[in-house]
This record gives C-alpha cells, sequence and structure tokens, in this order.
C-alpha cells in the first residue's frame, strides 16, 4: 500500500509524540541511519531489513495504528 504525504502533512506527524517515539525505536542501534544510507544506494531490500526489527516491536505497531488514526482524523475520514 503506498501512502502519499505532503511536506506539512509529515511534519505533523513527525512532530507529534507518536512520530518522535517511532522515529525514537527507529533509530535504535543506529537503524535509522543505516536504513536512510541504504535508501540512498537505492538498496530497498537493506532498508526493509535493517528497519524491520523494531517495526516487529509491539510499541511500534500501536504508534502505527494511533499515527494512522490521526491521519484519517486529518483528511475528514479519508485515508491517502
Amino acid at each position: 500500500m503506498e501512502t502519499k504525504f505532503s511536506s506539512q502533512e509529515a511534519k505533523r506527524v513527525l512532530e507529534s509524540e507518536e512520530g518522535k517515539r517511532l522515529i525514537a525505536l527507529l533509530s535504535e542501534n543506529g537503524g535509522l541511519q543505516e536504513a536512510a544510507a541504504a535508501l540512498r544506494r537505492g538498496d530497498m531490500e537493506k532498508v526493509k531489513q535493517t528497519l524491520a526489527p523494531a517495526l516487529q516491536k509491539p510499541e511500534a505497531g500501536e504508534l502505527l495504528n494511533r499515527l494512522g488514526g490521526k491521519q484519517v482524523r486529518q483528511n475528514g475520514g479519508h485515508r491517502g
């Protein structure tokens, strides 16, 4: 599923408490930095592999669900 964000929407998500906590989870053990480097190289498989352990944590799932709910509310009940 592809989701597109405007820069304002991305900023709102990243500045939220949930967004900040998700970034912190993804950044543990250098994961976010390693994923960003892999993305710059165009290595999407490495990006997925690097972020997977953090994203598999129950807290990450809860944060993503809350962020997704906020996105739906911000868009008047419609996602995307």
